[in-house]
């Protein structure tokens, strides 16, 4: 008896194709010899997150470096041996180290000591990937390398409905080059942002914001400010005029209103070029 074997449309196929070729690129993308890590802010020191490290590795066979960069710093904080038989891990210290993770009064203002690059002088590609936990909570982010850099951006997240003191939303940026001018538009104006320890300080429809290379800013949105707060930033863009780094997410977030359930979800957003 002959077997029968399933027919697939070609459109279906077609499909098939298509996701797979994206996830390799995906991956590819994640893979890359320069990693800039903006920082973020959590609703309070340790709330989110309280342990951190970078988990770094490469599928390159013959050991090389990986220098750590701090802000707008010029000499590594840090230099890493790295092979395929030998990742590596790169640990900062807990909760909020004004570097991973800012305090009130480094949000809403212009940072020089915060963020990460990780660079390998040799131009071996590698992969960063960040964690953290708390008791409760734990996330991870994961660098996509150079295709991370770009000048148009969109804030994406999970909008924050749950019913809990302890949700906010969070946008790091970190520029490449001296004297980038980023705009942050299209939000709801209604949203309030943190300026240091004023929670609603930033209340203007937009913001244009000079940064130096390795200079950073972040914005954050906490839930119980105002009702925009919610979504009202998801979709907002990010727009610059050299390349920047963006990363956003929720620490804590929650998105069921009858439920005080929150946990960390954050993510480094690619540039709408690289999207398509």
């Amino acid at each position: 008896m002959k077997s029968k074997i399933p027919l697939v449309r070609s459109s279906h196929f077609l499909h098939l194709i298509v996701f797979l070729v994206g996830c390799v690129q995906f991956v590819s993308a994640q893979l890359s010899d320069l990693h800039y890590l903006p920082p973020l802010k959590q609703v309070r020191n340790n709330q989110a997150i309280r342990q951190q490290a970078f988990y770094i590795s490469t599928p390159e066979t013959s050991a090389f470096t990986v220098q750590v960069f701090r802000g707008t710093g010029t000499t590594p904080i840090a230099t890493l041996t790295l092979s395929n038989s030998t990742p590596t891990q790169y640990n900062v210290t807990d909760g909020d180290n004004q570097i991973t993770l800012v305090g009130n009064s480094n949000t809403g203002i212009v940072l020089s000591s915060s963020g990460l690059r990780f660079q390998s002088p040799g131009g071996q590609k590698f992969y960063v990937n960040y964690r953290g936990r708390s008791t409760a909570q734990a996330t991870s982010l994961t660098s996509k390398g150079r295709p991370a850099l770009g000048t148009l951006f969109k804030w994406g997240g999970i909008p924050n409905r749950a019913n809990n003191a302890n949700l906010t939303t969070t946008l790091g940026i970190m520029a490449t080059e001296d004297n980038t001018t980023v705009d942050v538009f299209g939000y709801d104006p209604g949203c309030e942002f943190r300026l240091q320890n004023d929670p609603d300080g930033l209340t203007d429809d937009s913001y244009q914001i000079t940064l130096n290379a390795g200079q950073s800013f972040v914005f954050e949105a906490i839930k119980n400010e105002s009702v925009a707060n919610i979504d009202g930033w998801l979709g907002a863009t990010i727009k610059s005029d050299k390349k920047i780094a963006i990363s956003n997410g929720g620490l804590n977030t929650g998105v069921n209103p009858n439920s005080q359930s929150r946990d960390a979800a954050i993510d480094q957003p690619v540039p709408q070029n690289v999207i398509g």
